[in-house]
């Protein structure tokens, strides 16, 4: 989880699993926890995740733990050379 410095009501998730453990719903438990911390502890009232469109498991990952896809960030990723889904949830 990563906290935006400049405004602290926002967080970011990201993840990264090896593939030898691809499929073990490692991610999405990992993204559950850290998300009820960061809503929780953190009183955070948004959570975002970016990833790019071609990365499907990374998209599938997302919608199972309830991330509401926002649009299509162009050129968002990789030093503005890569576009980006933007998923987010934000607290009740």
């Amino acid at each position: 989880m990563r906290v935006n410095q400049t405004r602290d009501h926002l967080g970011e998730i990201g993840y990264f699993v090896d593939s030898n453990y691809w499929g073990k719903g490692i991610a999405t438990r990992a993204t559950k926890l850290i998300e009820k911390w960061g809503f929780n502890k953190l009183k955070l009232k948004r959570i975002e995740i970016m990833m790019n469109p071609k990365n499907k498991a990374s998209e599938k990952i997302a919608i199972k733990c309830g991330y509401k896809k926002e649009g299509l960030m162009k050129k968002a990723l990789h030093d503005g050379k890569e576009d980006a889904y933007l998923y987010a949830k934000v607290r009740n």
